[in-house]
């Protein structure tokens, strides 16, 4: 019996030390899921902003060759004004 009356402060604390581990690694997982969370939604930002740059490049691609369509419009004109 004395043994045990011992033995008991120790068993506590190993109890509770216990208990703090499992809350600890709680904490760490929960940490873990939001960091998560915040990574899948950078990811999703980041891909809403690829497809809006492509969406940019494909229209500044279309008014370069809107633009160069129109030059040489324009040279032929004047190519054909010099001629008279």
């Amino acid at each position: 019996m004395k043994s045990l009356v011992k033995l008991l402060p120790v068993l506590v604390l190993v109890a509770v030390t216990g208990c703090a581990s499992n809350s600890s690694v709680d904490e760490v997982r929960a940490m873990a899921e939001e960091a998560q969370r915040s990574a899948d939604a950078a990811n999703r930002t980041a891909d809403a902003a690829m497809k809006a740059a492509a969406n940019a490049q494909s229209t500044a691609d279309a008014a370069q060759k809107s633009a160069y369509e129109a030059n040489e419009k324009i040279d032929r004109a004047f190519k054909k004004a010099m001629e008279k």
